[in-house]
């Protein structure tokens, strides 16, 4: 039985990527806020042959965390693939940014970050493997985007250096970088965006898949996944 946690399963790309790898023989946790969300996403899991439960969680609580994770490993003591995907953007001028908006950005894509790998990778070993959905902002900088792209850009900083605490047990840690994907994100942001030219939730998910039917000595440190129209 193969032990999958997904976080940000509720919907976007992490409700996409347990649809890819829902299968029979896997045991899949699905972690998000919205219960009937996440119970619409179970009930299509378990139509494809895999078991799932749902674990309504704040993942910026580590209270929260640590119960997930209990809950996740209660049946097989291991988390073989973990994805940690979560969405939400604040798009304004850095003078415009209030503290509020700033803490926000840090504590949903930096702090969630470090809490799941805190709790999770003690349950990872040989062959495990964590993948963070990070953004090409984690590498790039976009006007507006600041406190996003702070928060992508540390966030692959606290990454790397877990992937070096974790390799000795033969855990491999990914970083997925997705350009501009049609996720709910895009629904409030001011801003004229053609969201046509973006990929779907299910070609990331694809990518996500693709990584996780590598063998367990193949380690993709970094995957940037774009659209072949370029930039928006």
């Amino acid at each position: 039985m193969k032990t999958i946690l997904i976080t940000g399963a509720s919907r976007g790309i992490g409700r996409a990527t347990a649809l890819a790898l829902a299968a029979p023989g896997v045991a899949m946790t699905l972690a998000a806020r919205s219960v009937s969300l996440l119970d619409e996403v179970a009930a299509d899991v378990r139509a494809a042959g895999a078991s799932a439960v749902i674990a309504p969680c704040d993942v910026t609580d580590e209270d929260e965390i640590r119960h997930l994770i209990e809950q996740t490993t209660i049946a097989t003591g291991r988390i073989d693939l973990l994805v940690h995907s979560v969405g939400g953007a604040y798009v304004a001028p850095v003078t415009q940014i209030t503290q509020t908006h700033w803490d926000e950005q840090v504590r949903v894509h930096l702090t969630s970050l470090f809490l799941i790998c805190k709790h999770a990778t003690p349950f990872m070993h040989n062959g495990g493997l964590l993948v963070y959905v990070a953004s090409v902002a984690a590498r790039q900088v976009f006007p507006n985007w600041s406190a996003y792209c702070a928060a992508k850009h540390g966030a692959l900083g606290l990454l790397g250096a877990v992937r070096e605490e974790v390799r000795p047990y033969g855990v491999r840690v990914t970083a997925v970088l997705p350009a501009a994907t049609d996720t709910g994100l895009w629904d409030d942001l001011p801003g004229d965006w053609n969201r046509a030219a973006m990929m779907q939730p299910a070609d990331v998910a694809a990518a996500i898949a693709s990584l996780a039917a590598y063998p367990p000595h193949v380690a993709v440190e970094e995957l940037t996944v774009g659209h072949v129209a370029g930039r928006l």
